[in-house]
């Protein structure tokens, strides 16, 4: 009788803690470069202040990122996340219809499958429901978010927020001028074109912020001898990848809802030119771009968090 009163009395603090935390939709190519996995990854050790909704796949074989999802989530044990697909787009260029090496780690697993809602549909029942209350993780193609702006022009402005992997505004991938058409944009003008022009409430993390977080040698190192599911995996998908350091760009873009003090961030008026160059003008400012980041914490906090990964089990 002791043990049911005390569950009763526990009941809305869980509740309350519950609601606390931020709703949150993570929009990914996974797969595609190493980074999105980092940051499923890094977004799977902060559920003590994210409430996950669902994780949604986008740009060329969504099917076979939404399997890698699968996979990685099975094997952290947090399973009880859904994974959505997004439209498939494997058609549009070689690029898109690459069978990535990372693809072949999960391939034929089954043991959990995506759900059968497309991602669009996902994204924008999750705002109806949340108003004002869901953020989104955009570190891929904006294709779903696209697809999102066809069906409902409006919808997007009821987002509480979204971060997104994507643009180029001061400087390029080396750090220098002049910017480079930051491959999120370019990859589908028309879609980049419609999301800078939605009305939602957006930050940028572009290169400017991104192009420098490096996880370096000894920090792989590190993360194999943990030798727990979280980093095997990200160790199994850095092998596969072939590639020697990788640049974090995706985690990032989480990091400046988490930790917004490492970033310096400037109000702008952003668009996208035919080739896929996001421009600054003069005008209204429609977004929030970050300029500077405090990348040696960043990167400590991302390995901490790898590291020291306590993960809250679905109740």
């Amino acid at each position: 009788m002791k043990k049911l009163l005390v569950l009763f009395l526990l009941i809305p603090l869980f509740l309350t803690a519950q609601s606390k935390k931020q709703k949150v939709i993570f929009d990914c190519d996974l797969g595609d470069d190493i980074d999105d996995a980092y940051a499923l990854a890094y977004l799977l050790t902060q559920q003590d202040k994210l409430d996950i909704l669902g994780i949604t796949t986008c740009y060329g074989r969504t099917d076979d990122r939404a399997r890698l999802a699968l996979k990685m989530l099975h094997e952290t044990g947090q399973g009880h996340i859904p994974v959505f697909m997004g439209r498939n787009t494997s058609h549009v260029d070689k690029r898109a219809n690459w069978y990535a090496d990372q693809f072949s780690w999960a391939k034929g697993f089954d043991k959990i499958k995506p759900q059968s809602k497309p991602a669009a549909d996902f994204i924008m029942e999750q705002i109806k429901k949340y108003p004002n209350e869901v953020v989104i993780f955009s570190v891929g193609p904006v294709t779903n978010i696209s697809d999102i702006i066809q069906k409902d022009p409006q919808i997007l402005k009821k987002a509480k927020h979204i971060y997104a992997m994507f643009g180029s505004f001061e400087v390029g991938y080396n750090q220098k001028k002049p910017i480079n058409a930051e491959w999120n944009v370019k990859v589908d003008v028309p879609a980049s074109q419609k999301f800078v022009q939605s009305g939602a409430k957006i930050t940028y993390a572009g290169t400017d912020v991104t192009s420098q977080v490096k996880l370096s040698a000894e920090n792989r190192r590190i993360l194999k001898e943990k030798n727990t599911p979280l980093t095997n995996a990200l160790t199994d998908l850095y092998q596969l990848w072939g590639q020697e350091t990788p640049t974090l760009f995706d985690p990032v873009a989480i990091t400046m809802l988490l930790h917004p003090d490492l970033f310096q961030t400037e109000k702008r008026h952003i668009s996208v030119d035919q080739q896929g160059f996001t421009r600054t003008s003069e005008g209204k400012p429609n977004a929030i771009i970050g300029l500077k980041i405090q990348e040696t914490q960043v990167l400590e906090i991302l390995m901490s968090h790898y590291l020291n990964q306590k993960f809250a089990l679905k109740p």
